[in-house]
């Protein structure tokens, strides 16, 4: 009797602990995301990129332009003016920082303008978007790269504080360096050789630590960091091998993954004030149901409208573009400067 009953529940109690772990397991991968798997890789890893950049590479130039044209008016210049209407449409951001807000506004709109009509030229302003997008570009990324960590925990203050830099410093090394090679040439690339294997070695040797410490719900993580490093190191490669269209196209994909991942971060954050309850403006309230309408709208009326502004009011557009990029990025200083809370 006793043999009977040990073989009759011990498969029992197998199956039973199988199907516990494939519960705990499917509970770590949904935890790996901040949407869900399809969200995430298509809008936030932006794991396309590699077969944009070879569409472009296989189309020459004249598929690359095209897919400039869309990248600039729909994609970067949506991404850049929906900080400001989100600012005044979720008006607890505009609260707490009034005063900061209101200084950062009135400085961004009027020295831009003085600058212009003092001098008849953009070069300087365009020297400050140049370094100030490229500090953006490094926070973002690695605001993205935190926000993950939060969600899925496991970090150190101290390990955060090393990953915050060591990040920052390759985005940034790598942006410079596009700077550098095309502002002075090939010819004016000897000496980088050491500094370019060094803050090569910092992706390459955090990409490692993340695979081995792979974990399910660190997938969603895992697969954004590879994914935006290897394209930064895909831009470092393209200048130490002198590959200028490679370069091109890749800058371009670097463009469009920066600006799609903040128009998806931002529907994220959206969709969380929505599922808070949180007291928002009236106007708010009444277009987050209906978020993905009003983004789709948003962009394509903007992407237009700059269109229109750049073909036949090319110096006014490329003004008020600029001044709208330095308040898209003091704003976001500000609005991402404190971290949410993240629900698991």
């Amino acid at each position: 009797m006793s043999q009977l009953s040990q073989t009759t529940f011990l498969p029992q109690a197998a199956s039973e602990r199988s199907e516990a772990v494939t519960g705990s397991l499917r509970q770590s991968l949904q935890a790996a995301w901040l949407v869900d798997p399809k969200y995430d890789l298509l809008f936030l890893a932006n794991l396309g990129w590699p077969l944009l950049v070879l569409f472009q590479w296989w189309g020459g130039l004249e598929i690359q332009s095209g897919i400039s044209f869309w990248q600039i008016y729909f994609i970067t210049t949506p991404h850049r003016w929906i900080t400001p209407a989100l600012l005044f449409l979720e008006r607890d951001r505009l609260q707490a920082n009034k005063t900061k807000y209101i200084l950062i506004t009135v400085c961004l709109l009027t020295i831009p303008v003085a600058v212009k009509i003092s001098t008849g030229a953009l070069t300087c302003l365009l020297t400050i978007d140049y370094i100030w997008n490229a500090w953006h570009f490094a926070a973002q990324h690695h605001g993205i790269y935190s926000i993950y960590g939060r969600k899925t925990g496991g970090f150190s203050p101290r390990r955060a504080r090393i990953d915050k830099w060591l990040m920052r410093a390759f985005l940034l090394y790598v942006t410079f360096r596009i700077a550098s090679w095309t502002s002075w040439g090939p010819s004016m690339s000897q000496g980088w050789g050491l500094l370019d294997t060094l803050f090569a070695a910092i992706p390459a040797g955090m990409i490692l630590r993340e695979l081995w410490q792979l974990r399910a719900k660190t997938v969603g993580r895992c697969l954004y960091f590879i994914s935006v490093m290897t394209l930064y190191l895909a831009m470092l490669g393209a200048i130490v091998m002198k590959n200028p269209m490679m370069l091109l196209v890749l800058v371009t994909a670097s463009a469009l993954f920066h600006s799609i991942e903040y128009l998806a971060i931002v529907s994220w954050s959206v969709d969380r004030t929505q599922k808070s309850g949180k007291p928002t403006t009236a106007l708010f309230a009444r277009l987050m149901p209906r978020w993905g309408l009003v983004l789709a709208v948003f962009i394509v009326i903007l992407g237009m409208g700059a269109w229109l502004m750049g073909s036949h009011l090319i110096e006014l557009w490329l003004t008020a573009n600029l001044i709208m990029a330095f308040l898209h990025y003091a704003y976001d200083g500000l609005i991402w400067k404190s971290p949410r809370r993240v629900p698991a």
